[in-house]
């Protein structure tokens, strides 16, 4: 078997600012960046991903580190770490929720998203957010 030794595609919101949490639900990818908030992708053709929504929750400056040390009074030297920290999705209903550091709670809808199931895919129905009594679907 071949190792991949070179890039066959690429994504990202803002270079300047973290892409750190992602959730994958096949060919989707929720992502939380501090100061982009959700950004979603599809890696469908993983040579040529593109986003297919997103939404900004920081309510900041973006990259202005000397707002971002003031705001956040932390030790702190990036600026980044401000802002949308994790992205969840729910299988079930494909409810998307993105926690920020500075402006809360939020919760999404994607049209054409509304829910999702592994076993369609090939892979288990797992989740971090759903079903800790069942476990996946067929394991019981």
């Amino acid at each position: 078997m071949d190792n991949i030794d070179h890039a066959v595609g690429v994504w990202h919101a803002d270079w300047k600012s973290l892409a750190h949490n992602h959730e994958v639900r096949w060919p989707f990818v929720f992502v939380s960046g501090y100061q982009t908030g959700l950004s979603v992708f599809n890696m469908a053709d993983p040579t040529n991903p593109y986003t297919v929504a997103y939404y900004d929750t920081f309510d900041g400056i973006h990259n202005d580190r000397t707002a971002a040390m003031a705001r956040l009074g932390s030790p702190y030297t990036w600026n980044v770490y401000d802002g949308a920290w994790g992205v969840d999705v729910r299988n079930a209903d494909g409810l998307i929720v993105v926690s920020d550091m500075t402006t809360g709670f939020w919760a999404f809808r994607m049209e054409g998203f509304s829910g999702w199931n592994g076993e369609n895919w090939g892979v288990p129905d797992i989740s971090s957010v759903q079903k800790w009594e069942d476990g996946p679907t067929g394991s019981n």
